[in-house]
């Protein structure tokens, strides 16, 4: 995939958060049809750290990647895990200090530096540091999100362009968040807001999903309507099959969630022949069950190997159920990027 044709059509990321898709190689992840990934930028800030990246030629050459590499900007994972008192730390006007919750170290996270270390990454596509809040603001707190959001985003526009000469030195797209909470008008006005400052991209940030897991349709058409039509528009964190389906029609492209590998180590597999495409497979009604896990896929797993044996391998806790598992939703996913790039 050319990075200027990136969110054209439609695409699905995995994350590979800290340089790898977990039990997966890079082979293996080439094999489920996957052409982009996503990579976190705080974790790989914190181990190996910017510098051993640059050193090692960026995320690509050590992952051994010919595929897009897209780095989150390290806010939502940042300012989730600070708001919620899990990691100690501040999120100030300038961006955020945090302390390793490993190690003790004291790390200080600001517009420019996240693009720094985002570059020092090598990832293609770029995120402007955002202030990410949780659910439920109040108005007030979610207004102080959205200014900080676009003025931090106009910082690191500037960092990117003055300092590494922008998208026509480096070749690399940088993309933006938008912010605002439940509130529609608050999207549209961050929405306006990053669309005057110019972005490559805009991201719909915060959680897609409402407290009974439904997508937040109206804050995220919001986003679609207020922002370049001829750019791309990744619904961050979107999700379960049905999900990308509905935010597809109203315009987002780019789509990545941990979902789709986190429920396959824990036995919760996609198949289109079950009706709400679940199947769980450490139920033991499948112990003797020889038939594929999706007899429409044509994945290793599902070509090579049963029902019987992925329900077999994690339950007695194999890693070759977990990578099975891994292969099989991962294709079930790019299949449904397949279907819906064909439909264009």
């Amino acid at each position: 995939m050319n990075i200027q044709d990136f969110g054209k059509k439609y695409v699905f990321m995995p994350d590979a958060t800290r340089g790898a898709v977990r039990f997966l190689t890079t082979e293996q992840l080439k094999g489920t049809g996957t052409t982009a990934l996503v990579t976190n930028t705080l974790h790989l800030l914190m181990n190996p750290g910017p510098k051993r990246m640059l050193e090692l030629g960026g995320i690509k050459k050590l992952m051994n990647w010919d595929g897009i590499v897209l780095t989150d900007s390290g806010g939502f994972q940042v300012f989730s895990l600070i708001h919620s008192g899990k990691w100690k730390g501040k999120v100030h006007e300038n961006g955020a200090t945090f302390h390793s919750p490993w190690t003790g170290d004291v790390y200080e996270l600001t517009p420019e530096s996240s693009i720094d270390i985002q570059i020092k990454i090598g990832s293609d596509i770029l995120v402007t540091l955002d202030d990410c809040r949780g659910t439920d603001l109040s108005r007030e707190d979610a207004e102080q999100s959205v200014d900080r959001t676009i003025k931090w985003a106009k910082r690191c526009k500037d960092h990117f362009e003055n300092v590494y000469g922008g998208t026509k030195e480096t070749g690399k797209l940088l993309s933006c968040v938008v912010q605002g909470a439940n509130f529609p008008d608050l999207r549209k006005k961050c929405a306006e807001e990053l669309t005057k400052i110019g972005f490559d991209g805009y991201n719909f940030g915060g959680f897609v999903v409402d407290k009974d897991g439904e997508l937040v349709i109206d804050e995220m058409k919001a986003v679609i309507d207020n922002t370049p039509k001829d750019k791309f528009k990744y619904a961050m964190g979107v999700g379960k099959p049905e999900d990308i389906r509905r935010a597809a029609k109203i315009g987002y492209t780019v789509f990545d969630t941990v979902l789709v590998t986190r429920n396959a180590r824990h036995g919760t597999l996609y198949s289109s022949d079950i009706e709400d495409e679940v199947l769980r497979i450490t139920n033991q009604d499948y112990s003797i069950d020889e038939r594929p896990i999706d007899s429409k896929c044509d994945c290793y797993t599902c070509k090579n190997h049963s029902r019987a044996y992925v329900h077999q391998m994690l339950k007695v806790g194999e890693a070759t159920g977990m990578t099975l598992a891994t292969i099989h939703n991962l294709r079930y996913y790019q299949r449904l990027i397949e279907d819906l790039n064909a439909g264009l």
